[in-house]
């Protein structure tokens, strides 16, 4: 391949609908536009964009343009223009020639311009006005969904972002969102496919490829890893296998190491060799075990699969750099998360995030871009057209092994069911059978899930098959219903409203004082269309069961407090659901948070906020999320359990103590005993047991006042390091208490290089809720709670484009003001609230 040719910047343009049908009499204001990108994006980096009056970009037509050199060119050398996405009614001319019209914004197009290309070269793109197009007069659906305004978006392949009133930015897809290229040598290789399986302990890559050149092709090779094989050649496709005895696993980074081997393939002509690198291999076997309900296996390991729904790292680019994608992911990563979901409502990913998700060991629930309508896949021209999108997305993914669950679709069959249409109308020929046997031959060894939710009753109930669960949540019900509920696996769940940290609320306020019932904050509140309560108002409803208070009073009276509350509540809940579905008398196998990354500034689904800065639900879900993990449940006049959860495969010799306390710092009972934990197993202990005596420890029985107020269960090793701690409160009430003293915390803060600092504590008394924040710094945990005399350390890494000196803050539910601390100081500063 010869050097990429360089295109010059591009610029775009608005139209009405149909005013200009040629690119040479196109009039209008052009202005610079990022491609890939949206005209959103454009508009943005421009200055025009208001969130609060957002432009109608479906409305009109939109025009790009750009020129760029072929000259040089030899004899040989093939040309071909690639369009890697273009969203979504597209009509490409080049040279003032139509070579090209779309409608699909999932697939990709080559064009061979070999014989149309000049020394000096323009290239018009037009993006037809979606709404004109809604107009057309099409067949209705046979339900409706309030998921979308117009039912009509059916017949269209663009993404549902950007067009969900009740959730997403008004930002919708608009534009060449993915890459624009222009492929140019002797030798050119498209339409890879490349699998691997595992048959027994061996490696199988099965590769085929088509390759356009005018030259003798003496020999092709394949290599993989330190191994290679021959390539037959015939009629311009390759096509060829390469084993690997004893392969190394890849694994879910939860269970072991994503083990990736780098690939190539050499092509030797009779003029030179060529070499086209390949995405890394990775090896593993994914199955699904349906007894009793839907749990995942890698390698033949049950994997507990944990991790939320992905959406996307920036709604106005739908993509985002490799660094902040990096950053992103791994978050996720370190979070303990080794699952994410692409929903239908979605896009499908770039290859640099599947290329990530590869290296970190997250494995990756994929859905096919439908949601909730009624899709017309009997038409001929549609079928044609998914079907060409599903192969080519199929042939892009199966090359990452992260990828390991297909969904045709989400919530077709929870809408069709809800709205009482007849069974056999849930699921059609396409997501039933045509798209599954696509995914069984263009990527083998992945599970098929038709929809999700699905494999019940009906396809929502919690029991059987994948489920949605919003039980904890939309729904507002206890937690001591959840092994009732008895779900198996959740493939969304758990949304709530979470509260940003300060400066994500002065960007929504625009430097407004933060009050709820503003328009600017309520807008960006997601809710479900044509419901009459929002998801702040399920947060409001947990935190008066959490703390006791009424969150209308308080955030009427005492904004602070009430974010403070809030901030730490919808964590809280979905920290304790986790604790019980990874506690040993559960039988889920499997959850995931409905949103990983909010779409804006916001007090969004996301457990991190779209500048990519976790929330107090990201710290929480943290320390239920991880690979050696300790858990408390409280089972009423039972007691409290303990369960010790260890998925990797060395056991862990140490020991669990269980101490209680009586606030602020006063020991009632403290034991330990010595426990060890097989690799790949759990181990549950009751709290009475290790005590030996009656001390009501969930003050369940109520005979007289409390004796303390917090129960501690930490999981040490043979070397007395904390694996894993857990925290019992028997309290629902607001904790307020002192002045947070210097003489209470001792803190200290140190640097470690590269940017990075440590802050020390150590506190004479139980502290609740543990808030960190240093401007230019992430932490690794926050919002923790503290036993006394425990010394904890929490390292701060740089964020990109951060400066300035390290000052970082702590403050905690319990006490009021904060603690300022910084290297350079022996003493502390100590704020109060007023």
């Amino acid at each position: 391949m010869t050097d990429p040719v360089h295109f010059e910047p591009w610029t775009c343009c608005a139209q009405a609908p149909g005013a200009s049908t040629e690119p040479g009499v196109v009039q209008g204001d052009w202005f610079a536009a990022e491609v890939p990108g949206t005209v959103a994006s454009a508009l943005r980096a421009r200055g025009q964009w208001n969130h609060q009056n957002p432009p109608d970009v479906d409305a009109q037509d939109w025009w790009y343009r750009t020129s760029f050199a072929a000259a040089a060119r030899t004899v040989d050398e093939a040309c071909v223009l690639c369009f890697d996405g273009l969203a979504s009614l597209a009509d490409v001319w080049l040279n003032g020639e139509l070579i090209l019209s779309s409608d699909n914004m999932f697939r990709s197009y080559r064009v061979d311009v070999t014989q149309a290309l000049k020394d000096e070269n323009e290239l018009v793109i037009r993006f037809r006005s979606l709404t004109a197009d809604l107009k057309k007069k099409r067949s209705r659906p046979r339900w409706k969904t309030n998921l979308v305004n117009n039912q009509q978006l059916r017949w269209q392949r663009t993404s549902l972002l950007g067009r969900i009133p009740g959730w997403s930015p008004p930002v919708p897809a608009v534009g060449p969102w993915r890459g624009v290229r222009l492929e140019r040598g002797p030798v050119v290789l498209t339409d890879i496919q490349k699998t691997a399986v595992l048959a027994g302990d061996e490696g199988v890559v099965s590769f085929g490829a088509r390759v356009a050149t005018s030259l003798k092709i003496v020999s092709a090779r394949l290599h993989i890893g330190g191994h290679s094989s021959d390539l037959e050649c015939e009629e311009g496709i390759l096509r060829g296998e390469l084993c690997i005895q004893r392969a190394e696993l890849w694994w879910p980074h939860t269970h072991g190491a994503p083990t990736l081997y780098p690939g190539k393939v050499i092509i030797e002509t009779s003029a030179e060799a060529h070499e086209f690198p390949l995405e890394p291999t990775g090896f593993r076997r994914i199955e699904v075990c349906n007894d009793p309900g839907f749990a995942i296996h890698v390698n033949g390991e049950r994997v507990y699969c944990r991790g939320a729904c992905w959406t996307t790292n920036d709604i106005f680019t739908l993509g985002g750099g490799v660094d902040s994608l990096r950053h992103d992911l791994t978050l996720a990563r370190d979070a303990g998360m080794n699952m994410l979901r692409i929903g239908g409502t979605m896009t499908y990913e770039s290859d640099a995030f599947y290329r990530l998700c590869d290296e970190l060991g997250i494995l990756v629930w994929q859905d096919f871009m439908f949601a909730n309508m009624d899709y017309p896949v009997e038409d001929a021209a549609f079928a044609e057209n998914i079907t060409i999108e599903a192969t080519q997305q199929l042939d892009r993914l199966a090359q990452h092994p992260c990828v390991a669950v297909y969904c045709g679709n989400s919530e077709i069959e929870q809408q069709a069911a809800m709205l009482g249409m007849a069974r056999e109308l849930w699921r059609n020929g396409w997501f039933g059978e045509r798209l599954p046997a696509l995914c069984r031959k263009h990527h083998p060894g992945t599970v098929y899930v038709p929809s999700s939710p699905s494999g019940g009753v009906l396809p929502f109930h919690t029991r059987t098959g994948v489920t949605h669960y919003y039980g904890i949540g939309a729904y507002q019900r206890s937690l001591c219903e959840l092994r009732q509920a008895d779900v198996k696996f959740t493939s969304e769940c758990l949304g709530f409203a979470n509260i940003p940290e300060t400066e994500t609320i002065d960007e929504i306020m625009g430097g407004l004082m933060p009050v709820m019932h503003h328009p600017r904050w309520k807008q960006r509140v997601p809710r479900d269309t044509g419901a009459g309560w929002d998801f702040e108002d399920v947060r409001d409803h947990y935190l008066r069961e959490l703390f006791n208070v009424d969150p209308v009073a308080l955030r009427s009276f005492d904004m602070p407090r009430y974010l403070e509350l809030s901030r730490v509540a919808s964590g809280e809940m979905m920290a304790r659901t986790f604790a019980e579905w990874r506690s040993g008398h559960s039988r889920n196998a499997g959850a995931l948070v409905w949103f990983y990354k909010d779409l804006w500034p916001a007090a969004g689904w996301g457990i991190v906020d779209s500048t990519g800065t976790p929330k107090a639900a990201y710290y929480q879900l943290k320390r239920a999320w991880q690979t050696r993990q300790l858990c408390i449940t409280d089972e009423g006049l039972d007691g409290l359990h303990l369960h010790l959860s260890n998925e990797m495969t060395e056991a862990v010799e140490g020991f669990v103590e269980v101490q209680l306390l009586r606030e602020p710092n006063v020991v009632v009972a403290r034991h330990e005993i010595a426990l060890k934990v097989a690799g790949r197993s759990l181990e549950m202990r009751s709290v009475d047991e290790i005590l030996g005596s009656f001390f009501d420890v969930n003050y369940a029985y109520r005979f007289g006042p409390q004796s303390h107020q917090v129960v501690i269960a930490t999981w040490f090793s043979a070397e007395r390091e904390v694996i894993s701690e857990s925290f019992h409160l028997n309290r629902a009430r607001d904790p307020v208490g002192l002045p947070l003293a210097v003489e209470m915390l001792g803190a200290k803060a140190e640097a470690l290089g590269e940017g990075g600092y440590q802050l020390t504590l150590k506190s004479d008394r139980f502290l609740q809720s543990v808030r960190l924040s240093a401007k230019g710094f992430l932490p690794d945990d926050n919002y923790f709670h503290l036993a006394p005399d425990r010394v904890k350390a929490v390292f701060f890494a740089p964020r990109a484009g951060g400066s300035g000196a390290f000052e970082a803050y702590v403050e905690a539910l319990n006490v009021s003001g904060e603690i300022s601390v910084e290297p350079s100081r022996a003493s502390h500063e100590t704020h109060h609230d007023t």
